[in-house]
């Protein structure tokens, strides 16, 4: 690659991608020895992340590799550096990361290996007699033993490395910046000479309001964000500038995507369909074969090895890869997690709905809100808090965002659409992508629709009509500020709730008496305690006892005594 700026983003997006893929690979090939989670992954993952990128410098850069290679390692610090600084300073104080995430994460690296120890038993009446009421809570052991394993397992190693829980979190972080960094590449290598509308574009993709308000949790779906855009970013790459390099990070992207959740696996195939399609109909030099065997390959590991647990167990003893939430006995996660109002409609009304709602995080009996496009109250930004908003989940301003979207693409289709082609292939691949999920309401579950109106306003940019162009940037101007108000809420809030989480904490070991603590199921706050050097002792306490205090964004209450 001519372009230094290009090549440099490149080589560490990479270089980020394949230390990741590597850990989830190497600790998935032990599990089927019977070896369990252990540092030894971690190790030989960045020993391997390192070749690779020696390798990548002797494949890109003709001269001063040396120079190359101080700098690009440099570059890998600071952003490790400050990944690992924001994870180590904040909490996942979100009610999933703190009950069944961090409980597999504590499983898995105590030594549960769940290719060959007996799963998790269900808990037993006594149990389930003593639970608060919530029936999501019985089921715990459902999500551990038959979910997809891949984020757990890089947060597990890391945490077998470091003895920290937190820090796990930096892997959300490692991944926002490989996402904007081959952003930036693939910008540069489809439009050389614009860097700093590469730079400012990349950061409105990778900074995703569902990956943002997920930075600091336990929560997958920001991940899931970011491969996507990242696939999305290797797929132009690799279409303008064909090499192995760019050929094996795309493979590793789409294996890490099928471990993230069942419906990323789907994802997966539809988003490595899309790029085969396009060079199907528009590389000239007729790679498609050679493309199609390594997918075929990337598909074979992600699925019957890496992902051996959970997609060959659920089918061998469930009857269905993607049990408990589908094929027999499949289990209804989405009836109490939806607005009333959103019962009967169809997928197609749903979506409509909640992208034109007001932004709530709201289920069960309350009901959804119409607004007019472009309007916001205080109430919609403050909603942002939480790192799973329900409806309009990608934020007040996206909704009327969409109706720009309309007015750019038709232009496009009208004076450029020849031109334009590629670009509209691959927003047709993330609409598809994005219509095949059932609750494709919820922004969660679809960060990838954050990511076409943005590709439709780069088709309008490059063309020849003024008012396409002025459309463009209109579009992109709001989805700037919706991505600015929505995360800096959340960036506030999240500040406010930790700095609250660390004054307790430090308040409790001030007072220099055992805690007894009911967790209610939160349990991963036994470490957040230990490494806090709190003393504390389980115990039931009664719902009557006045001096119960509650831990800060949790249900777990506490006595001192």
């Amino acid at each position: 690659m001519k372009n230094r700026t290009a090549t440099y983003t490149l080589l560490l997006g990479i270089t980020l991608l394949l230390f990741m893929a590597a850990i989830v690979t190497s600790t998935s090939v032990l599990f089927l020895f019977g070896v369990p989670v252990s540092a030894f992954s971690f190790w030989l993952s960045a020993t391997a992340a390192l070749i690779c990128l020696v390798g990548a410098i002797y494949t890109f850069v003709p001269v001063f590799r040396g120079r190359w290679m101080v700098w690009t390692l440099a570059g890998l610090l600071v952003i490790a550096g400050l990944c690992w600084y924001v994870s180590a300073t904040t909490y996942d104080l979100s009610f999933d990361g703190q009950t069944y995430h961090q409980e597999a994460i504590m499983l898995l690296a105590q030594g549960w290996n769940p290719v060959v120890d007996p799963p998790l038993l269900a808990p037993s009446q006594e149990e389930i007699a003593k639970m608060d009421g919530k029936e999501i809570l019985t089921a715990f052991y459902l999500w551990i033993n038959h979910y997809a394993k891949g984020p757990w397992l890089l947060d597990a190693v890391m945490y077998k490395v470091t003895n920290q829980i937190e820090l796990g979190k930096m892997f959300n972080l490692l991944l926002l910046f490989s996402s904007f960094l081959l952003s930036v590449a693939a910008m540069l290598a489809a439009y050389p000479e614009k860097k700093t509308r590469a730079v400012l574009i990349s950061l409105l993709l990778a900074c995703n309001p569902v990956v943002i308000c997920q930075a600091t949790s336990y929560y997958i779906d920001g991940q899931l964000g970011s491969l996507i855009l990242i696939i999305c970013a290797l797929g132009v790459l690799l279409f303008k500038r064909y090499h192995g390099w760019v050929l094996a990070a795309l493979c590793a992207a789409l294996m890490l995507l099928a471990e993230v959740k069942f419906t990323a696996l789907v994802y997966a195939v539809l988003l490595g369909g899309g790029i085969f399609l396009l060079f199907l109909f528009y590389d000239k030099q007729r790679r498609w074969k050679r493309l199609l065997a390594a997918f075929a390959a990337s598909f074979v590991l992600a699925v019957a090895v890496v992902g051996y647990n959970p997609y060959v167990t659920n089918t061998l003893t469930k009857g269905h890869p993607f049990y408990p939430l589908a094929g027999p006995h499949a289990v209804d996660i989405m009836t109490y997690n939806s607005p009333h109002d959103f019962r009967g409609k169809s997928s197609i009304e749903k979506l409509a709905i909640s992208l034109f709602a007001k932004s709530e995080n709201i289920a069960g009996k309350d009901e959804t809100s119409l607004k007019l496009p472009f309007t916001l109250t205080s109430a919609e930004l403050k909603v942002f808090n939480a790192p799973d908003v329900r409806v309009a989940g990608f934020g007040p301003l996206f909704g009327g965002a969409l109706l720009l979207l309309l007015v750019v693409l038709v232009t496009v289709l009208a004076g450029d659409r020849r031109k334009a082609a590629p670009v509209l292939l691959i927003s047709g691949i993330l609409l598809a992508s994005v219509l095949v999920n059932p609750e494709s309401w919820w922004a969660r579950y679809v960060p990838q629709l954050w990511i076409i109106p943005v590709l439709i306003a780069i088709a309008g940019l490059e063309s020849r009509s003024v008012f396409s162009r002025n459309a463009s940037r209109m579009l992109l101007g709001v989805l700037l500020i919706n991505m600015v108000m929505v995360n800096s809420s959340h960036i506030s809030d999240q500040s406010w709730v930790n700095e609250a989480a660390k004054q307790q904490l430090a308040d409790i070991k001030a007072s220099k008496k055992t805690v007894l603590i009911d967790f209610h199921h939160f349990n991963s706050n036994r470490l957040r305690l230990q490494e806090a050097g709190i003393p504390f002792v389980e115990g039931k306490i009664d719902d009557k006892d006045t001096n119960a205090k509650g831990l800060v964004a949790s249900r777990a209450r506490y006595v001192l005594k």
